[in-house]
């Protein structure tokens, strides 16, 4: 099995990937990882000097080269922005990649960005009173996405991550 888990900044994609991973057995891939490998850039970096176009062409890139390489038992976790380019949802459909959004409370986005925001580049910049109105914006501009192109809408509410990994992994050995 290939699961692809994808969803906004902040929803726990790569804690919730690689410990998904390690009770499923599977190799876990952070693309956002891959990228930093790749470039020798941090995400940072690459938005600073390159700008978000070039950021994606070449995120991109990096997935098609890990597509490519046909990794079967794989938990891949993408960055916020990957499953919006439709060049990347095909290539995740290409290998029948199951698709998992976790879909995480605006609410409580925020007040884990808030937390983040010198990590993430499209947040770094932002002011003070800029930043709820934004971060909301933002969320509101990618969920339709997000939720058309989802095998599965993992819906995390109020409960701790134990809970949430324990609710996805049974969800996945029963179905």
């Amino acid at each position: 099995m290939r699961i692809a888990l994808y969803g906004f900044m902040g929803a726990g994609k790569s804690s919730l990937g690689a410990k998904l991973a390690q009770k499923l057995g599977y190799d876990f891939i952070d693309l956002d990882v891959e990228i930093e490998a790749f470039t020798g850039k941090t995400i940072n970096n690459i938005f600073k000097s390159e700008g978000e176009i070039a950021f994606r062409k070449v995120e991109h890139l990096v997935l098609k080269n890990f597509i490519k390489q046909n990794h079967d038992n794989v938990v891949l976790s993408l960055g916020g922005g990957s499953i919006l380019q439709p060049t990347n949802r095909k290539l995740l459909e290409l290998r029948n990649f199951f698709k998992i959004y976790i879909n995480v409370d605006i609410d409580v986005l925020i007040e884990r960005l808030k937390t983040q925001r010198g990590q993430r580049p499209l947040l770094k910049d932002l002011r003070e009173n800029e930043f709820n109105d934004y971060v909301k914006a933002l969320f509101e501009s990618r969920k339709s996405i997000y939720e058309k192109h989802a095998d599965l809408n993992f819906k995390v509410g109020n409960e701790n991550f134990e809970t949430s990994l324990a609710r996805l992994y049974n969800y996945l050995n029963l179905n």
